[in-house]
């Protein structure tokens, strides 16, 4: 089946030639054009609708956010160079910002002429109407407990807004700009317990490079250039189509056919067969993504962190970088992707040795003590139940491996797909051996909700239970501390301490793979966003 697919997609690239990279008219004979020029469409496909133009509302994902940043400005753009130290900013909405001697309260200045799609000045009463919704606790955001330290946000004129800390801390900058304005004179008519049942989509009032022109549900989301952006002449496009595009395979049949200019998520297999294509470029694009199995560290004998060390030990995770993801991955470490600033540059990723696996399983008890072939835990056969996610191919693949390499140690694995939400249900009510999943690391450095005992509650996201308290005093010290060189040493050690334990399997760290025509210039793709700089994007003459 897959050796057919890709003799598929080889003959697309015999057959087809690729269609355009820009919606617009044929390029002339003259030579390519180095400066940006107005006009022409982009079509980007995605794999879901987005879910409301008002991230307040409820759970956004990384894409949909990335296209809210297109229509609603922050106070800021955070730029993806965190390899060496936390993000710095560049202006946005604010043009300049500066702290207080003590630290205690920030101020920014706001650009005097930016506006609203209906022509409405964005003002200082924006920022605070907006502090206002992200601190209501009647709303679902996810991110109300970024604005913890703050504790007012006063407007001082209608292009100057301060913000007043009740402490001082390492991410305070990053914490104030988290979250997208909102439109004060608009949405501040819609009572806040009515805003989760509301259709932001007939209250839409934008400020950014571009404008909603269009929305089918379940189809498409259309933008337009908008001629009253603040900072001329971008964008550079006149449109941006978001196609809605669920199944990937799809997505790369109409990249292919010319329908689509980017897919976000090429395959690993596909991008091997992708990258011999002169029209087509693949972007490699590392991530903070990492790929783990969580095992439930409430669960004998999974509880018994040498149980864990051995699972890990005895995963041949090398094989499923090369095999399963192309080799577009890499080995994790520890619980820091290696891409960020407070990764623990000394840690090594445990190797594949099944015969030290064996001895720490005997040395736990986990024995196979009726001679079929299989490891026993206190007279009952150990099985690992490992769940993953139904749609998801690559899991599928990986779960196989796994429960290939754990029998040559003894242990039997029960892959077991599951449909998302379901899987979800179970973890968060500890119902589980084990789950095979991915995390996305945030660019502010905070382990409390992953790896401390009070996060290890049903429903959080430390779902495997995990407890160390000497881990705990780390992260509350590193969290405290001003000084980042200082903040490293203990977030050094609590990396240390959790790879000690294992209570999860670190398997690769990720790296998405983004198709785009290279008829499409000025694409800064990066880690912080693919649409990072979107409004420099053009065609192509």
């Amino acid at each position: 089946m897959v050796r057919g697919k890709r003799l598929w997609i080889s003959l697309l690239f015999l057959l087809l030639g690729l269609g355009p990279g820009c919606s617009k008219k044929a390029p002339s004979p003259s030579p390519p054009s180095t400066e940006p020029v107005h006009g022409g469409q982009v079509t980007i496909a995605v794999a879901q609708d987005i879910s409301s133009f008002n991230e307040y509302t409820g759970f956004a994902e990384s894409t949909e956010l990335a296209i809210l940043d297109l229509l609603f400005p922050s106070l800021l753009i955070e730029q993806p160079d965190y390899e060496q130290h936390p993000p710095s900013f560049a202006p946005n909405l604010a043009v300049s910002w500066a702290f207080s001697e003590d630290n205690r309260t920030l101020t920014f200045h706001l650009r005097p002429n930016a506006r609203w799609s209906d022509g409405t000045p964005v003002t200082a009463e924006d920022v605070a109407f907006t502090f206002r919704v992200q601190k209501d606790s009647r709303l679902p955001w996810s991110g109300q407990e970024i604005k913890d330290f703050i504790e007012a946000v006063e407007v001082v004129s209608p292009t100057e807004v301060r913000f007043r800390f009740s402490r001082t801390y390492p991410y305070q900058l990053m914490d104030a700009n988290d979250g997208h304005i909102l439109p004060a004179h608009a949405w501040g008519k819609i009572p806040i317990e009515e805003w989760t049942h509301t259709d932001f989509s007939r209250h839409l009032v934008t400020s950014g490079p571009f404008r909603v022109a269009s929305h089918v549900p379940q189809q498409s989301l259309t933008l337009a250039r908008d001629p009253a952006y603040w900072d001329p002449p971008k964008p550079y496009l006149d449109r941006v189509v978001f196609k809605i595009i669920p199944d990937t395979g799809q997505q790369l049949s109409q990249l292919l056919a010319g329908l689509v200019d980017v897919v976000l998520m090429v395959p690993p297999r596909e991008a091997a067969e992708l990258k011999r294509h002169p029209k087509v470029e693949v972007v490699e694009v590392p991530s903070r993504v990492w790929g783990y199995i969580g095992w439930n560290n409430r669960r004998p004998p999974l509880s018994d962190r040498r149980v864990r060390r051995a699972l890990t030990l005895a995963i041949n995770r090398q094989a499923i970088v090369d095999t399963v993801y192309w080799g577009f991955a890499r080995l994790a470490k520890g619980p820091i992707p290696s891409t960020m600033w407070a990764a623990n540059r000394n840690l090594e990723p445990l190797p594949y040795d099944p015969a030290q696996a064996a001895a720490l399983l005997d040395a736990a008890g986990v024995r196979d003590t009726n001679g079929d072939g299989f490891r026993d835990w206190q007279g009952k056969a150990f099985t690992v139940e490992l769940l993953y996610p139904s749609v998801n191919p690559l899991r599928a693949q990986a779960a196989v491996m796994i429960q290939a390499d754990l029998a040559k140690v003894g242990v039997k694995v029960q892959p077991t797909p599951m449909e998302f939400t379901a899987m979800m249900a179970r973890q968060e009510a500890g119902n589980f051996d084990a789950v095979l999943s991915a995390w996305e690391e945030a660019t502010k450095v905070d382990m409390a909700s992953l790896w401390v005992t009070p996060s290890a509650t049903a429903g959080s996201n430390n779902f495997v239970g995990y407890s160390n308290p000497e881990v705990d005093l780390l992260v509350a010290q590193a969290r405290e501390e001003n000084d980042l060189d200082k903040a490293k040493v203990f977030w050094d050690r609590a990396q240390e301490l959790i790879v000690e334990d294992q209570p999860v399997t670190f398997l690769y760290e990720g790296v998405q793979l983004v198709g785009i025509f290279r008829r499409i210039k000025g694409a800064n793709i990066n880690p912080a966003s693919v649409f990072f700089n979107l409004p420099e994007w053009y065609c192509e003459p």
